[in-house]
C-alpha cells in the first residue's frame, strides 16, 4: 500500500529501470536516451544480419524463383509420369478396339448366309475359344485386341473384352460373352450410352459398371459390299447405304504408368522453355510482392529500436490487418503497457518519497517541537504551583496551560496522521483496531470501537483505512472532542465505516474553511464506486459515514 515504507522498495533503491536494465530518471519530464548496446564492441550483440547477408526481400525473391522452378518440374513431371502414359494408353486401346471391329465386321460380312440380312450359320460363335479372359484386363492380339469366348457367367462385375453383332434396332444376334450378353437381348438395357449412331467414326471411351472401356461400332453392308466385290476397308462411295447391323467391340481401359523416353523427350523441352520464359517472372513477382512487406518491416524495426533507446512516445501505425498489421498492432499495445509500467513506478517512487518525507518530518515533530511543547507544559505546572493563588498571573497560567496541551493534542494528532501506517499484513479490522488504540494512547481521548471483519479487495481495504485516519484526525484537531466512536460493519451487499465524535462540529453547507481532509474522502469513495456521507450539526458533534460496495466474488462469498 502507499502507507507502508517498504512496499516499492525497488523504485526506492533504483527509482526506474528500461528495458535494456539503464535508468531512466523518474523525477521531471525529461527522458534521458542512451544508447541501448554497442554494436561494434559489445560481444552480447551481432552486427545487424544486413550486413552480412543478403536481405529479405533478396531472400524472398529467391525463394519465389525457387518455388516457380520447382513448380514447373513438378507440373511437368506429373504431365509426363501420369497424364501423358494414361492418354497414350487410351488412343492406343482406341485405336486397337477400331481395328478389331474392322475386323470382326469384315468376317461377319463374309460369314452370313443371306445377301440381304444377317443370318449367321449354326455354331458361329463369336472370340476365341481357346482364350479364358479375365474382368478388367485385356490382350493385344496384332494391330487389334483379343476377344475371349466367355461360355458361363463370371462373378466379377468389372468389364470385359467382348464382340457383339446387333441388329439395326440393337437385338444381340452374336456374343462372345453370351453369359452376361445373350443373344436375342436388347443392347440399350445392357450398354448404358449405348449410341449406333457413332458407327463408323471410331473409338471412344465411356464409363460402363465398376470401370471404363474403349469401344467401336462397325456398320456392316452385307448388300453394297457384295454387288462390288469389295472387302470392308476399301474406301467405295455409297449413296448412304443402309446397314444391316453393326459390330460393337469393347475392351476394360487400364490405366499405365510408363512411357518411352521417345514420347517424354518434347515434353521435356517444353518444360525447359516453360522454366527459362517463367524464372524472371517468378523474380519479378518476387520483388515487387515483397517490396511492400519489407518497408513495413523496416518502419517496424526503426520505431521498436527508436524506443528501445528511450524514445517511448514512438509507436506504429498499423498498416493492415495480416500478420504484420498485428504485430504492430501488438507492439503498439507493447508499447502503451511499458509506458504505462514506466509511470506507475514513477508514482510509486514518488510516493515513497513523499512517505520517507513524511516520516522524516514526523521525527523531527516529534523528537523537537513535541519536547519543547512538553518542556512548557512542566515549566507552566512549576510555575502554576510556585506562584500564590491571589496572584494575578494565575489566570494567564492557567491560559498558557490550557492552549500548551490543545498544541500537544494536536501534535500528536499531527504526528499519527503524518507517520505512515499501513495495513501491511495485518488487515483492515486489526489496522482500525491499532489506529485506535493509539489515539487513545497518544491523543488521550477516549474511542470506543465495534469492528468486524469484512471482505474487500487491497486497494477498498486501503482506502477504507484513509478514510477512517482522516475522519479521526479531524476530530482530534479541529473539531476538539473527547469521545469518539469507530465502527466498521457489512451488510446488505456494502460495508460500512462510521466515525461519530462529540466534537464542535460545523454546518456542512457552510464549512468555515473547505479542508483538503474532505475532499480526498470524498475522491476515495468515488473511485470505488462508494459513497461518503457527512452529518454535522454546531456544538453537538460529526458524523461521517462511508459505504463501500462489494464485488460479485465478495458477494458469492457472503
Amino acid at each position: 500500500m502507499a502507507g507502508d515504507p517498504s512496499r516499492g522498495s525497488l523504485a526506492a533503491v533504483n527509482p526506474a529501470h528500461d528495458i535494456r536494465g539503464g535508468a531512466i530518471p523518474l523525477q521531471g519530464d525529461e527522458i534521458v536516451r542512451k544508447p541501448a548496446y554497442n554494436r561494434g564492441t559489445n560481444p552480447g550483440f551481432a552486427l545487424p544480419a544486413r550486413l552480412k547477408a543478403p536481405g529479405l526481400q533478396a531472400r524472398m525473391t529467391v525463394s519465389y524463383v525457387l518455388v516457380t522452378a520447382a513448380a514447373v518440374v513438378l507440373v511437368e513431371a506429373l504431365a509426363i509420369g501420369f497424364v501423358l502414359p494414361n492418354l497414350l494408353s487410351a488412343l492406343d486401346l482406341q485405336n486397337r478396339v477400331t481395328a478389331t471391329a474392322k475386323d470382326y465386321t469384315a468376317e461377319i460380312v463374309t460369314t452370313s448366309t443371306s445377301p440381304d440380312a444377317i443370318i449367321l450359320p449354326a455354331g458361329f460363335v463369336l472370340g476365341h475359344s481357346g482364350s479364358t479372359g479375365e474382368p478388367g484386363k485385356v490382350q493385344s492380339l496384332d494391330s487389334g485386341v483379343l476377344i475371349p469366348q466367355i461360355t458361363g457367367t463370371l462373378p466379377d462385375r468389372a468389364p470385359m473384352a467382348l464382340t457383339l453383332v446387333l441388329a439395326p434396332d440393337g437385338r444381340i444376334l452374336s456374343s462372345s460373352y453370351p453369359g452376361r450378353f445373350p443373344v436375342g437381348a436388347s443392347a440399350y438395357s445392357l450398354i448404358p450410352n449405348l449410341d449406333l449412331g457413332r458407327a463408323g467414326v471410331g473409338g471412344q471411351t465411356s464409363t460402363l459398371g465398376d470401370g471404363r472401356v474403349a469401344s467401336a461400332i462397325e456398320p456392316i453392308f452385307l448388300t453394297a459390299l457384295r454387288a462390288k466385290g469389295a472387302s470392308p476397308d476399301t474406301k467405295t462411295t455409297f449413296a448412304k447405304p443402309q446397314a444391316q447391323g453393326y459390330v460393337y467391340v469393347q475392351a476394360p481401359l487400364q490405366t499405365t504408368l510408363g512411357t518411352t523416353l521417345a514420347t517424354a523427350g518434347p515434353l521435356l523441352q517444353s518444360g525447359l522453355l516453360l522454366l527459362l520464359l517463367t524464372l524472371p517472372v517468378g523474380a519479378l513477382f518476387g520483388l515487387l510482392t515483397t517490396r511492400g512487406l519489407v518497408r513495413r518491416l523496416r518502419r517496424l524495426e526503426s520505431t521498436t529500436l527508436a524506443f528501445a533507446e528511450g524514445d517511448l512516445s514512438r509507436r506504429v501505425v498499423p498498416s493492415g490487418s495480416d500478420e504484420v498489421g498485428q504485430l504492430e498492432d501488438h507492439f503498439n499495445q507493447m508499447a502503451e503497457r511499458l509506458t504505462a509500467a514506466i509511470a506507475r513506478e514513477r508514482s510509486l517512487a514518488e510516493d515513497n518519497a513523499r512517505l520517507a518525507e513524511r516520516s522524516r518530518i514526523s521525527r523531527e515533530l516529534h523528537d523537537s517541537i513535541s519536547q519543547d511543547l512538553f518542556s512548557i507544559n512542566l515549566i507552566q505546572r512549576g510555575l502554576e504551583k510556585a506562584t500564590p493563588a491571589d496572584s494575578p498571573l494565575q489566570p494567564q497560567l492557567g491560559t498558557m496551560g490550557e492552549t500548551v496541551s490543545t498544541a500537544l493534542q494536536e501534535m500528536r494528532a499531527l504526528l499519527l496522521e503524518l507517520r505512515p501506517n499501513g495495513l501491511g499484513e495485518k488487515g483492515l479490522a486489526a489496522s482500525l483496531e491499532q489506529l485506535c488504540a493509539n489515539y487513545e494512547s497518544r491523543a488521550a481521548i477516549v474511542v470506543k470501537r465495534q469492528i468486524q471483519p469484512v471482505d474487500l479487495a487491497p486497494a477498498a481495504e486501503d482506502a477504507v483505512y484513509r478514510v477512517a485516519q482522516e475522519a479521526l484526525a479531524n476530530a482530534v484537531k479541529h473539531a476538539q472532542a473527547h469521545h469518539l466512536e469507530l465502527t466498521l460493519r457489512q451488510q446488505d451487499g456494502s460495508v460500512d465505516l462510521m466515525v461519530v465524535d462529540d466534537g464542535r462540529g460545523f454546518d456542512p453547507d457552510h464549512p468555515e474553511q473547505p479542508g483538503l481532509g474532505l475532499k480526498l474522502m470524498r475522491e476515495r469513495m468515488d473511485e470505488l464506486g462508494g459513497r461518503l456521507t457527512i452529518t454535522s450539526i454546531v456544538g453537538k458533534g460529526t458524523q461521517v459515514v462511508a459505504a463501500v460496495p462489494l464485488t460479485a466474488e465478495a458477494k458469492a462469498r457472503s
